[in-house]
C-alpha cells in the first residue's frame, strides 16, 4: 500500500508526523511532495519541484500538484493525503477528485484553518466561541465533507467539526508523537518558569511578563527562562526592562537542546490564544515538567487540571496565571507530585499507538 503525501512542515514536524506510519507492514511506501528533500527515513520518498521554481511561489505550486497528478496516476497510492487545509490539502483534495484516489486532511492547527490563513490574532481564539461560519470556511466544511478522512489533533477540534455538521465517523484523533531525548533527567532546577516556542504574537508570552512582575512580590528571586525568538522578542526584552524584571527573565533564544532546558524547570508555562497540538507541552510533560496553560484548544485533551497541570480559562490573564504560578511556588509537595503524574500522562503518546490507529485507518479503507 502507497500513501501521497503533502504539506509544508518542517523536517522534525514532517517526521513526527509520518514515521509511526512507517513502521507499518501494510506500507511500502510513502511519497511526499514538497519544496526540499527532509530527513531521510525508510519506505519514504521525497518528490520536489525545481529549485529554481520556488522564487516563484505560483509555479512552485504548479510543479508540485503536476508530480501529484502523475504519482497518483502512475503509483495509485491509496490515500492523498494534505497537512493544513490551504493550500495543501486543497491540493490533494483536487488531485484525488482528478485521479480517483482517496483523500485526507489533517487539521494540525485545529479550527482556525476553517476560518483563515495565517495566524490571525484577536479573532479566532480557543477559549471563546468561534464566530459564525464564513465563506471560507463554509467551502472547507464542504471539502471536509466530501472527503474520506480527517484527522485532528484532539477533541476540541474534532467537536468543532461535528458542531458544524461534519461526519464524526471520517474524524480520526491522532496526536503528535516526539523524539526520544525529551524525558525526566534529575538535574538541578535553575529556573522557576519556562516558556518554549516561537515569539510570536499568537503566543501572547507579554502574558508570562507580566505575571512574573506580580510573582516577584512573593517570590523576588523568581526565574524565568524564555527559550525560543521570534519577530516579537524585542518587544518582550522593553516590556521585561519596564517592569524591573532584567534579573528575574532571561531570554535564551533559539535551543536545540530544549530537552535540557525543560529539565532545568520546575514547571512550563503556555499562554496562546489558540493551538493545534501545542509541541511545547507534550515535550514538557514528558520531561516530567507540569504546565499552567491557557484553555487554548487541543490541549484539553493533555492537560487535566489539578493532575498533571493547571488550566487558565482566558489567555490574557495574567492576573490569574501569577495566582495560580504563586500557589504552586507554595507547595514544592505538590510540584513533585504534578511532575509524577506528568510522565505517567504521556507513557501512551508513542510511535506503537499512533501505528496502531493508522493501522485501523487503513484497514477500514480494505473494507470500504
Amino acid at each position: 500500500m502507497k500513501l501521497l503525501i503533502t504539506g509544508k512542515l518542517a523536517d522534525r514536524s514532517l517526521l513526527n508526523h509520518i514515521y509511526p506510519i512507517t513502521l507499518l507492514d501494510e506500507i511500502d511506501e510513502i511519497m511526499v511532495v514538497r519544496d526540499t528533500k527532509g530527513i531521510k527515513t525508510n519506505k519514504v520518498n521525497y518528490y520536489c519541484p525545481p529549485s529554481w521554481s520556488l522564487k516563484f511561489i505560483p509555479l512552485a505550486f504548479a510543479f508540485k500538484f503536476i508530480i501529484m497528478i502523475y504519482l497518483s496516476i502512475y503509483k495509485k497510492p491509496s490515500l492523498v493525503h494534505g497537512y493544513l487545509l490551504f493550500p495543501h490539502a486543497t491540493i490533494a483534495f483536487i488531485v484525488s477528485k482528478l485521479t480517483g484516489r482517496k483523500v485526507g486532511t489533517s487539521l494540525i492547527a485545529g479550527p482556525v484553518e476553517l476560518y483563515a490563513g495565517g495566524s490571525p490574532i484577536g479573532n479566532y481564539t480557543y477559549c471563546t466561541p468561534l464566530p459564525e461560519l464564513n465563506l471560507r470556511a463554509k467551502f472547507f466544511k464542504w471539502m471536509l465533507n466530501h472527503s474520506h478522512l480527517i484527522t485532528v489533533t484532539g477533541s476540541y477540534t474534532r467537536n468543532i467539526l461535528t458542531s458544524i455538521g461534519i461526519s464524526e465517523n471520517k474524524i480520526v484523533v491522532l496526536p503528535h508523537v516526539i523524539d526520544d531525548n525529551f524525558e525526566m533527567k534529575k538535574v538541578d532546577k535553575e529556573y522557576d518558569l519556562i516558556f518554549v516556542g516561537r515569539l510570536a504574537k499568537v503566543k501572547h508570552v507579554d502574558v508570562l511578563v507580566k505575571a512574573a512582575q506580580i510573582i516577584t512580590g512573593n517570590y523576588p528571586n523568581l526565574k524565568v527562562a524564555i527559550v525560543g525568538d521570534g519577530e516579537c522578542r524585542p518587544k518582550l526584552e522593553k516590556i521585561s526592562e519596564k517592569l524591573g524584571l532584567n534579573g528575574n527573565v532571561y531570554f535564551a533564544g533559539y535551543q536545540k537542546n530544549v530537552w535540557e532546558w525543560y529539565n532545568k524547570a520546575k514547571f512550563s508555562v503556555l499562554t496562546s490564544e489558540r493551538e493545534g497540538f501545542p509541541y511545547s507541552v507534550v515535550e514538557s510533560l514528558k520531561c516530567g515538567v507540569p504546565v499552567i496553560t491557557s484553555n487554548c484548544g487541543d490541549v484539553q485533551d493533555l492537560i487535566e487540571d489539578g493532575y498533571n497541570g493547571i488550566i487558565i480559562k482566558i489567555y490574557d490573564d495574567y492576573k490569574s496565571f501569577a495566582d495560580k504560578i504563586i500557589n504552586m511556588l507554595d507547595d514544592e509537595k505538590r510540584v513533585e507530585e504534578y511532575s509524577f503524574n506528568s510522565v505517567e500522562s504521556m507513557k501512551d503518546i508513542n510511535n506503537e499507538n499512533i501505528a496502531s490507529i493508522w493501522r485501523e485507518i487503513i484497514n477500514s479503507f480494505k473494507r470500504a
